[in-house]
This record gives C-alpha cells, sequence and structure tokens, in this order.
C-alpha cells in the first residue's frame, strides 16, 4: 500500500504541470464548443489534451487526455444550442472522439519508441562502459606482466609508458627517479614522445632540472604520495615549464607515484594536449599501476642485495679456504717433526 500510495504521489508531483495545461486548455476549448450551435464540433481539438499527454512521456497522461477529451466531446452534445439534424450532430462527434483516439494512438507509440531508444542509450552506454572496462582490465595485466618479467628496469618502464600513452592518446611521458635518502627527483631521461622534433625543448629543459617536495607537477606528487593532475597549464604559478610546455601545444599534465611499499621510488608523469578532466576510474587505475610498476624497482634492489652477498660469501670461502691450507701446512710440518724424533730414538 505504501509503495503504490508513494507512486501515485510520485506521479502527480512529476504531471503537476501538465496536468495544469491540460485542465486549463480543456477549460478553453470547452467554453467555446458550449457557444456554438450543435452542428458544429470543435471536439477535434481535445486532442490537444494527448498532446501534452506526450510532452509529459507519460502514457498514463496520453490515456487521461483522451479519455477527458472523449467526455467533454460527447458533453458538448448537451449543452449546445440545437438546430441540426441529430445524424449530422453524432456524425461531428463521433468523428472528433475518433481523431482524439487515433492521436492517442499514435502518441502510445511515440512514447514507446522514446522508452525503446532511451532503452537502446542505455544498452549502449553500458557497452561502452563494458569495453572501457576490459580495456583498463588488458593494459593493467599487460603492464603487470612486464613488471614481474626479468626484463631490465629501464626496458619494463618505458614499454609501460608507452601502453599508458597508447591507451590515454597522451603524447608525452617521462619518468623522474628519488635517490635514497634524499627528497630529490632527478630525470631519468626515459621517454615516451609522439613527435621527438616538436618536444625536444620541452624534453631538453625537464632532463636539466631536479625537483623537491612541492615544486611542479613531479614535486607534488612527491609531497602528497597521489596521483596530481593539472588541468590548465597555463592557470598554474607552480609550473616552472609552463612557458616551453604551452610553446608545445601541451595543455594539461598528469603525474602518479611509483612505489614500493610506502616509498616513492618515481614520478612518472604525462601530458596531454588537450583539456583533461578529473577522472576517479583514471586515478584508480594509476594508484594501481603505480605499485605494479614498483616491481621491476624492488626487484632490481634485490638483485643487487644478491650479487653483494654472493660476493660476501665468495670472500668468505677464500678466506676459509686460505685457513684450511695453512692448516694443512702446519699439520705436515708437525707430522714431518714426529716423525724424524722417532728416527732418531731408534
Amino acid at each position: 500500500m505504501s509503495k503504490l500510495f508513494s507512486g501515485n504521489s510520485f506521479f502527480l508531483k512529476h504531471n503537476a504541470s501538465y496536468a495544469i495545461a491540460m485542465i486549463v486548455s480543456a477549460l478553453i476549448i470547452s467554453f467555446i464548443d458550449s457557444q456554438l450551435p450543435l452542428g458544429v464540433s470543435i471536439g477535434e481539438a481535445y486532442a490537444i489534451l494527448v498532446l501534452i499527454g506526450i510532452m509529459s512521456k507519460d502514457n498514463r497522461m496520453v490515456a487521461v487526455g483522451a479519455i477527458v477529451g472523449t467526455v467533454l466531446t460527447l458533453e458538448g452534445f448537451y449543452i449546445s444550442e440545437g438546430s441540426v439534424a441529430l445524424w449530422i450532430v453524432w456524425t461531428n462527434r463521433l468523428l472528433a472522439i475518433f481523431i482524439i483516439w487515433v492521436v492517442a494512438i499514435f502518441a502510445f507509440a511515440q512514447i514507446r519508441f522514446l522508452e525503446e531508444q532511451k532503452e537502446s542509450e542505455k544498452i549502449i552506454k553500458a557497452y561502452e562502459l563494458l569495453q572501457e572496462e576490459t580495456t583498463y582490465s588488458k593494459v593493467l595485466k599487460e603492464i603487470a606482466i612486464l613488471s614481474n618479467s626479468s626484463d631490465p628496469v629501464e626496458d619494463a618502464l618505458k614499454q609501460s609508458m608507452q601502453k599508458i600513452c597508447e591507451f590515454t592518446g597522451w603524447p608525452v611521458a617521462h619518468i623522474y627517479i628519488s635517490h635514497t635518502g634524499e627528497d630529490l627527483l632527478n630525470s631519468s631521461k626515459l621517454w615516451v614522445l609522439k613527435d621527438w622534433d616538436l618536444f625536444k625543448e620541452f624534453k631538453e629543459t625537464t632532463e636539466s632540472m631536479d625537483f623537491r617536495p612541492g615544486v611542479g607537477l613531479p614535486g607534488r606528487v612527491l609531497l602528497s604520495k597521489k596521483v596530481e593532475l593539472i588541468k590548465d597549464l597555463s592557470k598554474d604559478s607552480n609550473f616552472p615549464r609552463a612557458r616551453i610546455a604551452l610553446g608545445n601545444g601541451l595543455k594539461s599534465g598528469f603525474a602518479f607515484p611509483v612505489l614500493i611499499g610506502r616509498r616513492i621510488i618515481a614520478v612518472m608523469e604525462f601530458y596531454s594536449m588537450d583539456m583533461l578532466e578529473e577522472d576517479s576510474k583514471l586515478i584508480d587505475f594509476t594508484e594501481t599501476l603505480g605499485f605494479l610498476l614498483g616491481r621491476p624497482f624492488e626487484r632490481d634492489h634485490a638483485g643487487l642485495r644478491k650479487e653483494e652477498y654472493e660476493n660476501h660469501l665468495r670472500r668468505l670461502y677464500i678466506r676459509m679456504k686460505a685457513v684450511r691450507d695453512e692448516e694443512d701446512s702446519q699439520t705436515d710440518t708437525q707430522q714431518r717433526t714426529a716423525d724424524n724424533i722417532h728416527d732418531k730414538l731408534r
């Protein structure tokens, strides 16, 4: 019962303006009809009520308009002055009612078409979202494979940047490296550029600059430890490379941290020639990438520790071998001394 009441209240609230328009139109038409001779019917004008129902995009409003128009057309028979043969009167009235319901049938068909079109648009949108999700998953999977491969760190990072650029359409990608124990980002000189000649000046300027926390786009990431977006480079006062970037046609910047645990070891930055808007899905996607791309660095660091450990073991083995050789040498000397004493005693 509460659901029914709720549905009816929503119907009344949503269609209140259309209902008022129907009432006003019906009163005007009814008044004009009452002033005309009985043989003259303007009942066709009540089709306006049906058209108002179409505007509401509600079948119930169309039905209400058709029923009200029918009732008022019949009512006109009793309130108009009679001076014409009844068969003419009834022919006019029935013809008006017929027109009202023909318009109503077309109105029902139109609303159904609009609903089907709306459903079709929803399906298309759902399909597009599914395709987008599939693409995100595909890129994520490809970068995960690169991150866990045995390729050198530089190759894994460059291929990952290339895939991100292909996915987003961004023409510029670059990565900064954070050195252990220092709050400073240096250029890795690893780039993905759509046009190497066009972005040559931006590349050279970037490679000559280091960034501390809070300074420029990469410095913001180093400070916040999260994704940073500059929607409009021309309006950002904290972007030292703005003049050159704008001169090269770049309009927006996007960067995210590459992490091992909670420690930032690199910052990957991208630039677009279009204005970027904040996209929560893209932010979540790149945050995940930040952890994935930390794997090559982690693996590389682990490799260095392993090499150092192996060198330590190698040095330890050499020392142990030297000690054993010395002990063997001492044992041989002692044995020879004992033999000499034994021979003399004999």
